[in-house]
């Protein structure tokens, strides 16, 4: 099971980078966020803030900060989305993969470690 669930955490991880780069270099996204009125400072903080939490969420050990840094970036981003009359419905299903992922790796420690 802890292959599987390292597996999920992975393949979570290089979804949400994969999603979260063009923040930082497509010009259509770059303009679009510029256009909501998002400055800079907060669209490279947001990414930046995304990318090191799925990174961080791909390995077991730091999972636990990785999905916090993660939580906030999602808080954030849909602020921004909701803001703009915008259903950020995605966001959701990114934080229930999310949940189901760090409570399986939790209990998928083994024994020994934890005590």
């Amino acid at each position: 099971m802890r292959v599987t669930v390292a597996s999920g955490r992975g393949l979570l991880s290089g979804w949400l980078i994969a999603a979260t780069i063009p923040l930082l270099i497509d010009p259509h996204t770059i303009a679009a966020w510029s256009a909501a009125g998002v400055g800079d400072r907060w669209r490279l903080g947001l990414a930046a803030i995304e990318l090191l939490g799925a990174v961080l969420f791909a390995f077991e050990l730091p999972a636990v900060v990785g999905f916090a840094l993660l939580l906030a970036s999602f808080a954030l981003a849909a602020v921004i989305h909701i803001s703009r009359d915008e259903t950020p419905w995605w966001l959701a299903v990114y934080l229930i993969a999310g949940i189901l992922l760090l409570y399986c790796t939790r209990r998928a420690r083994p024994q020994a470690a934890i005590a």
